[in-house]
């Protein structure tokens, strides 16, 4: 019997094919999966490479039809080279068969995915009247957190601060024309987080990259950009003055969240207080204490691609889908 490679799905065409509204709809149902146990996918593997790591992605949900692997590398040193810092991959299998039924650019899936995980906690955390936004980083995440907390809140203002000026200048004015929201580089991280509803951390920074005091009252944080031990993006005082610290997967966040585990460790948050974001009340958010702070650190889970590759799939696929 003949054999056909499966099709690759390029960048343009999954942006093309996902509204971001149903991307936070598929993503925190896979967050509801993962609070239920319905989430079989392992901790991702980690391989160290010369001057970055390979990390290999396998994600299985319970009773699902497609499964995923990703294969990723990060590359530190890429900026330097003028290159992205990540380059990755996803194979979407039919869960029946095995039949591989198509290769994703695994970059772009990455960026939706993790976007849509800030835009589910922003609307499971945030305050429903939230205005403005900070965004700290101005690489390949930023763009797509921007996007994702739009579809969670009525953002009127967007705040953002990366150390290149060139970067986060380019980046306000590639936002403000995409959205037609107003989009300010602002000059230093304060200034971004003193004004901000909802921040947005997506960098690879090993330090904090804002002081914890910075955060008004009311205010929900998103950190999504370190995801190994070692590296604390967010300041472990923060973790000490949210209301609530909410994480994708308890287990995954222990085993990588270097913030989070550097707040523990600290004695500024206790483990069993951390809750995973899929155990969160739809309605929280609407009777919440509007002097409370709320994080979401992220670390990023295979299942996020496992829920993004099949809405993909179903976009684009057509009757190439898991059981046809």
């Amino acid at each position: 019997m003949p054999t056909h490679a499966p099709p690759f799905l390029d960048a343009d065409a999954i942006r093309a094919a996902v509204p971001m509204a149903e991307l936070l709809d598929a993503v925190e149902a896979a967050y509801r999966d993962v609070a239920a146990g319905r989430d079989l996918s392992p901790i991702r593997s980690r391989v160290p490479l010369a001057g970055g790591d390979l990390l290999v992605m396998p994600g299985v949900r319970e009773g699902g039809a497609g499964v995923s692997v990703k294969l990723v590398t990060f590359m530190p040193h890429n900026t330097e080279r003028g290159l992205p810092t990540i380059h990755a991959i996803v194979v979407w299998f039919d869960a029946r068969t095995g039949r591989p039924l198509a290769l994703l650019d695994g970059e772009a899936v990455t960026a939706m995915r993790t976007g849509a995980a800030s835009g589910v906690a922003t609307r499971l955390l945030a305050r429903t009247d939230a205005e403005t936004l900070a965004v700290i980083g101005a690489g390949a995440q930023a763009e797509w957190q921007v996007r994702a907390v739009l579809a969670a809140r009525d953002i009127r203002r967007v705040l953002v601060h990366a150390r290149s000026v060139e970067g986060r200048e380019t980046f306000a004015e590639r936002v403000a024309r995409a959205t037609g929201i107003e989009t300010v580089a602002v000059t230093t991280a304060e200034a971004a987080v003193r004004e901000a509803d909802v921040v947005c951390c997506a960098t690879t920074s090993s330090e904090p990259v804002f002081d914890a005091a910075w955060v008004r009252p009311g205010s929900h944080v998103n950190g999504i950009g370190s995801f190994r031990l070692g590296m604390v993006e967010l300041p472990p005082e923060l973790f000490a003055r949210a209301a609530v610290v909410s994480v994708d997967a308890r287990a995954a966040a222990m085993a990588e969240a270097g913030d989070l585990v550097a707040a523990i460790d600290a004695g500024l948050v206790a483990e069993e207080d951390v809750l995973e974001i899929g155990s969160v009340d739809r309605g929280w958010a609407e009777g919440r204490d509007a002097d409370a702070i709320t994080v979401f650190k992220s670390v990023g889970l295979a299942i996020q691609d496992v829920a993004a590759a099949e809405l993909v799939a179903r976009r684009l696929l057509g009757a190439e889908q898991p059981g046809d």
